[in-house]
């Protein structure tokens, strides 16, 4: 039968062997087939090249896999028709459907409905939620598309006419229990990365699986279709848990993290520094000392702790050519080999719960001020001489509490709008900071415009800000203990501040 009308037909296919063959007999008549192949290690493509060597119709490309709805919409790039017809390696067209699609009258303001048969082992299963079951399938190219989503992609059907037909598929859904868990497993993987950005709670995960198979079993008649309808509804329910399960995990799974110490000949603090993530509760994957031109003794001291650390720990070093902070922190930024950079300086001692405190809270887009207790002359010559812990020096700032943690943390958000009545953020310390690295990245890191100490780690939390991030303060978590020693030299301060000052006037991201 040939069509009246042009019609592409658009195909993904990946380690179809068993199905792709019936598929494309069903479409013969069609005058352009699109395969679009996803990286198959079977005989899919030697099938379908067998085929396209006798009907010339078939055209194959191939594509790694950037989600389903993408992937749907590249294969549409490719066709050279405007109505297109979709379908799945797995499925067939039945002869009485290309009758109807060949009789319509195609309207490109209506999307066209097929009616599908889904199988288990052969046998069409009229229950378990598999039944009816319509899918759009025929459109206009020029009126929609799928959308991006990497699973459960749709067409766009917004102001479109959807007209059911009569006639459809028949979809070779599943072989047996085996193809059931392993389609079961791969949805509820994509599901959870397509909906990062969603809340879910293992109570939620095990609500929908329960009510998913009263629903598919009791319901929609499961019970008929005897072992069959049983192990189809109990699949469904476990395919509901795993996929609200494993978006729990994926969200609450801790970043990859790099710990950045900035240090400039002061091995008394640095040792202190290194001892205290030895007794560290949650480990950094890395550790990189961002050495601002110290001498050969720091170096020692490195390869001192290399030794016996828990984690690798990296010496960056640079020549000593001033104060170059933000030089040398970028240096250890671009090593960095982790997700998420927390920074600190080299004359500040960890709480245990340090590194995990700033993960808890880490977050895509926000920059996180953590907590700094300062001790004084005889508490910081106490720990160098070995006197004395930090978890002695007891005061209120350097006591861990949830709740507060959390309500100042909520509270304490700032967007780039507070620049439009005021030009300074009090409190910023770049000695106890954390952000993702790709948010870094984004905004250039650090300005090494900046010689000299000041205004350095206000001036890129500013441009943050610009960038469309948030600031948020880590109170009673994330807490570091500040060792005494003279304030740095303020001579440049006054430049820099006006190197700063520009930053907000001209609302900068990047700042070269």
């Amino acid at each position: 039968m040939k069509l009246s009308t042009k019609i592409s037909v658009c195909i993904l296919v990946k380690n179809a062997q068993n199905t792709i063959k019936e598929c494309l007999e069903s479409l013969k008549s069609f005058d352009e087939i699109i395969l679009l192949d996803n990286q198959s290690s079977d005989d899919t493509l030697k099938i379908a090249n067998e085929f396209k060597a006798k009907f010339n119709n078939l055209k194959i490309y191939s594509s790694e896999f950037i989600g389903f709805g993408p992937l749907k919409n590249l294969a549409i790039n490719y066709a050279n028709n405007d109505w297109i017809f979709s379908i799945d390696s797995d499925e067939v067209l039945e002869y009485q459907a290309l009758d109807e699609i060949a009789n319509l009258d195609l309207n490109p303001q209506n999307i066209y409905a097929l009616p599908r048969k889904n199988l288990y082992k052969g046998e069409w299963i009229k229950a378990c939620g598999w039944y009816p079951d319509f899918v759009l399938r025929l459109f206009n190219k020029t009126q929609t598309k799928f959308n991006s989503n990497f699973v459960h992609e749709s067409l766009e059907a917004k102001n479109l006419n959807i007209i059911k037909l009569k006639n459809g598929l028949r979809h070779y859904a599943y072989d047996d229990i085996s193809t059931l868990i392993e389609k079961m497993q791969k949805y509820s993987t994509l599901y959870a990365i397509q909906n990062r950005a969603k809340n879910s709670t293992i109570s939620k995960a095990v609500l929908h699986s329960v009510w998913k198979f009263i629903r598919d079993y009791a319901f929609k008649k499961g019970f008929l279709y005897g072992y069959k309808g049983f192990v189809i509804s109990l699949c469904n329910a476990l395919g509901a848990f795993f996929k609200y399960a494993k978006l729990y995990e994926l969200n609450h799974q801790m970043p990859s993290v790099s710990l950045i110490i900035t240090t400039y000949n002061s091995e008394k603090y640095l040792e202190q520094v290194l001892k205290s993530i030895l007794n560290l509760d949650y480990l950094p994957n890395e550790v990189l000392v961002a050495d601002d031109g110290s001498g050969v003794a720091t170096k020692n001291l490195i390869e001192k702790f290399r030794a016996i650390f828990p984690c690798e720990l990296k010496h960056i070093w640079q020549e000593d050519k001033g104060f170059r902070a933000g030089q040398i922190r970028n240096k250890a930024i671009n090593i960095a080999t982790s997700e998420y950079i927390i920074i600190i300086d080299g004359d500040m001692v960890l709480d245990r719960n340090f590194i995990l405190d700033h993960l808890k809270f880490a977050k895509q887009k926000q920059l996180l001020q953590g907590s700094r207790v300062v001790l004084d002359k005889s508490q910081t010559d106490l720990l160098i001489n070995g006197g004395g812990y930090v978890s002695e020096f007891k005061t209120l700032k350097s006591k861990r509490n949830s709740i507060l943690s959390k309500l100042i943390y909520k509270s304490s958000g700032i967007e780039a709008s507070f620049f439009k009545k005021r030009d300074f953020i009090k409190g910023i310390r770049s000695c106890n900071m954390s952000f993702y690295k790709i948010d870094c990245d984004e905004i250039g890191g650090f300005n090494e415009n900046f010689i000299g100490w000041g205004r350095e780690d206000s001036e890129f939390v500013a441009r943050f800000l610009f960038s469309g991030g948030e600031l948020r303060r880590l109170k009673f978590f994330g807490i570091a203990y500040h060792l005494y020693h003279a304030e740095n030299s303020r001579k440049m301060l006054e430049s820099n501040h006006q190197i700063y000052l520009n930053t907000i006037k001209e609302k900068r991201v990047k700042w070269r």
